[in-house]
């Protein structure tokens, strides 16, 4: 008859065979020692006398190798075996580690038979195993809060930091740049969107804007209206990517640490052995952790777009329901991500089936990460947004008085430059710092708490996820994933693109001081011929490079080879991304090419002999 046992640690009750009565027993809900009555002490076993009985001896021959061997003796009664797989097990164990057995009867419990069936623990434990189990984590990788905590202030202060430098530049400048235009009305207008610069007929006449004296006779020339010429200018742009770069640090520090985390969880170990902080590793998580909720729902954007011609009020309605759907999938996003093949999690209709199939703990985890992690961010949104005009007014009282002091007793160092690089940018820097380290402080611990709770997600219910650990070598890839890979580096040749056109309005500047009245025209002409360069250099470096892979192929699990296997040199990489823009003239039907042939191969592809397949397990 069984035994009833309550553990002292977490006071969960346990059934436990006679067989264990007197001895350890592990707790199957916190782990614990758990001492079961009954039975006698060591102590008496040891006084206990042993039967006499005559020694018996293999043979009696003296020519026999096993001559005067004790078969009462020849086992070791010290050790217990496992009936099942025949492998030592500890005084403590119930069931076997190995095999599942139960060791008193020699048969598999229910619970193992439901293990090995679903190829996972039975999911009806996650509900009672995920609060201490977390908490349990949290207090061995109390490390790693601290960390997240510091790394989300530091990033987030310096993105604020560089938006208020993108600030006081765009309106310094735009400030100055209107000056000028009032200082001239007669030969500088304002246009729409240009500034309208007209030199008089008469000889030796010249107007000047800008620092650049415009001489030609009659000429027009047209520039950019002063906001959106301090916009596109080098500095501003500078600080527009300092501050994405910082905000990129934000989200990849959070993607890495919690795929790691659901790795390690899933994977059946109970620490993490190794986490180091990679910046320009976590730039790249931090690309995936910005692009995939608008790749993930962006059908369901556009069906709101699309609404919102007949009705701005409802497209709103299904835009902020649509927000949502990322942070309900989120869980079976992360275990995809922690995969070696991620594709899954970026599209819309898989992430719905998962999301269908766990819908009880994926609602659970949604509403721990609701009240454990996001309700302190909520409630710092809701205030700042109630109370935003008295915390602007008294955050700018302080700035004056602060500034003021130190006019007063360290420098003066007017109204310019200085006082903004020496004075300002530390102030904002400092405050943001303080700010966000008490709420960041917050919010690390219990996110940490919570990538461990969507590992066990991933564990208890790993069987009911379309998760793909594996694909045949050199499989190639469908046109649904390799559209999502698209849409990924569609968003990096954005970024490259506003390269570009930095590229170019640094000649506009060039071309402006020597007062050629075309300077704009070719500015943008020589911005278009570099974000092409910028266009190919990314797609031939990528797939020639040791990635064989662009970012937004890399993400999803492929590689670039071709059609002999090998990797693509650079010159045949540069001649597969001018394929590919040969493709894009063709209104796009080069690469749906790939939707209906059977090596799934698009029209570059045929172009440059390449192709596109599944990265294999040996890389």
């Amino acid at each position: 008859m069984p035994i009833k046992v309550r553990c002292e640690g977490c006071q969960t009750v346990l059934n436990v065979p006679d067989q264990a009565a007197g001895k350890a027993v592990k707790c199957k809900q916190c782990g614990g020692r758990v001492l079961v009555p009954g039975g006698e002490s060591e102590a008496a076993t040891a006084a206990r006398p042993r039967p006499k009985s005559r020694p018996k001896a293999a043979s009696e021959d003296p020519d026999d190798v096993l001559f005067g061997v004790d078969l009462n003796r020849a086992e070791d009664t010290n050790r217990r075996i496992c009936p099942g797989c025949a492998r030592p097990v500890r005084e403590e164990d119930i069931d076997c580690p190995k095999c599942g057995v139960t060791i008193a009867t020699g048969a598999l419990s229910e619970r193992q038979r439901l293990k090995i069936a679903r190829k996972g623990p039975p999911p009806a434990e996650f509900y009672g195993v995920v609060w201490g189990n977390g908490w349990k984590f949290l207090k061995k990788h109390w490390k790693f809060g601290v960390q997240t905590a510091m790394v989300w202030t530091i990033c987030l202060s310096m993105a604020c930091t560089c938006l208020f430098a993108l600030g006081f530049y765009v309106k310094n400048r735009t400030a100055a740049l209107e000056v000028m235009v009032a200082a001239d009305t007669t030969n500088i207008r304002i246009e729409g969107n240009s500034v309208v610069i007209t030199v008089p007929e008469e000889k030796g006449s010249k107007v000047l804007y800008d620092g650049t004296y415009y001489t030609t006779p009659k000429s027009v020339t047209k520039l950019p209206i002063p906001r959106l010429m301090a916009q596109r200018e080098p500095p501003a742009l500078f600080w527009t990517g300092m501050t994405l770069v910082f905000q990129l640090g934000f989200g990849g520090w959070a993607w890495t640490l919690a795929t790691t985390i659901a790795g390690v969880t899933m994977a059946g170990e109970k620490k993490v052995k190794r986490f180091t902080l990679d910046f320009f590793g976590n730039l790249t998580m931090g690309f995936r952790f910005y692009v995939w909720p608008v790749i993930l729902t962006l059908p369901l954007f556009l069906i709101a777009v699309a609404i919102g011609f007949f009705n701005i009020q409802a497209a709103l309605i299904v835009g902020g329901l649509v927000m949502i759907i990322p942070l309900l999938v989120l869980p079976a996003a992360v275990v995809h991500m922690a995969q070696k093949y991620t594709h899954r999690a970026w599209l819309l209709t898989w992430m719905l089936r998962d999301f269908g199939k766990t819908i009880g703990p994926s609602l659970y985890v949604f509403a721990m990460n609701l009240f454990l992690v996001l309700l302190v961010p909520i409630v710092v949104a809701v205030a700042g947004t109630i109370l935003q005009g008295r915390i602007l007014d008294w955050l700018l009282t302080q700035e004056v008085a602060v500034l003021e002091w130190l006019k007063s007793n360290v420098v003066d160092f007017g109204e310019g430059n200085l006082r903004f690089l020496f004075y300002q940018m530390p102030l904002v820097f400092t405050t943001s710092f303080l700010f966000f380290l008490i709420v960041c402080g917050l919010m690390s611990f219990p996110a940490v708490f919570m990538m461990r709770v969507i590992g066990l997600y991933g564990l208890y219910f790993r069987a009911d996820l379309a998760v793909v650990n594996e694909f045949p070598d050199l499989e190639p890839v469908g046109f649904g994933p390799r559209y999502l890979a698209f849409l990924v580096d569609y968003i990096i040749l954005g970024l490259l693109s506003g390269v570009g056109q930095f590229v170019g309005s640094l000649f506009g500047l060039l071309f402006n001081f020597y007062g050629w009245s075309s300077a704009d025209q070719l500015a943008q002409g020589i911005g278009a011929v570099a974000s092409l360069a910028l266009f190919g250099f990314y797609f031939a470096s990528g797939e020639s490079g040791a990635a064989r892979a662009t970012l937004g192929k890399w993400s999803l699990g492929m590689i670039v080879l071709r059609d002999d296997n090998k990797v693509q040199t650079r010159q045949q990489a540069f001649g597969r991304a001018a394929s590919a823009f040969v493709t894009i003239l063709t209104l796009y039907i080069g690469f749906i090419m790939c939707f209906f042939r059977a090596d799934k191969k698009a029209m570059h592809d045929l172009m440059s002999k390449s192709k596109v397949v599944w990265q294999s397990e040996t890389g």
